[in-house]
Order: structure tokens, then sequence, then C-alpha cells
């Protein structure tokens, strides 16, 4: 078993990641705003449409929001991971793959 410790986290990698871990909600909110606007349109209600306008808007400010909160916490956890220690992960070793990876070389 081998102990690795995580010393740093690239910011632009976390806001990246925070993205994709938010696009399925980002993408529900979409089709939630682009239905109402659509549904207010047809019925000529325009508080429906607002809504929906509104919710294709703050799925926007959601997106860009998580990302900045995921690279924030990245500077974080690196100015702490530096001063406290990192992440610490344990890590078992395949023999298998190792046999693989000297073959290959």
């Amino acid at each position: 078993m081998k102990h690795l410790e995580i010393k740093r986290v690239e910011p632009k990698s976390a806001f990246k990641t925070t993205l994709y871990f938010a696009i399925i909600p980002i993408i529900i909110m979409l089709i939630v705003g682009i239905g109402a606007s659509i549904v207010g349109a047809a019925i000529g209600e325009s508080g429906v449409s607002f809504f929906g306008i509104a919710y294709i808007i703050m799925s926007v400010f959601m997106a860009i929001i998580y990302g900045v909160f995921g690279a924030l916490f990245a500077v974080l956890y690196n100015a702490l991971a530096g001063k406290f220690g990192g992440l610490e992960i344990s890590v078992k070793e395949d023999k298998d793959d190792i046999t693989l990876q000297k073959k290959e070389l």
C-alpha cells in the first residue's frame, strides 16, 4: 500500500471539476426555464415567461458562482495544506499493472 499526500490543487482544475459536477443541475434549470418561457408565451402569461427567463439567467449565474467557489476553496486548501499538511490517501498498487508497465518500457 502506497501513501500519498495531496499538497496542491490547481484552482483552474477545481473550477472545471466543479462545473462538471454542476452541469446536470444547470441543464435541468435551463430546460425548466426554456419550458416555462415557451408555456408562458403560449398562454399569454407574462409572469410565467418572466419566471422562465429568470430561471435561465439563474442557471448561468449558478455555474459561475459554483466555479468561483471551487477555485476559492482550492486556493484556501493550498494555503492550509502548506501550513498543516495535505490530504493523505492510501493507494494499493496492483502487481500485474507494474509488471505490464515494465514490459512496455
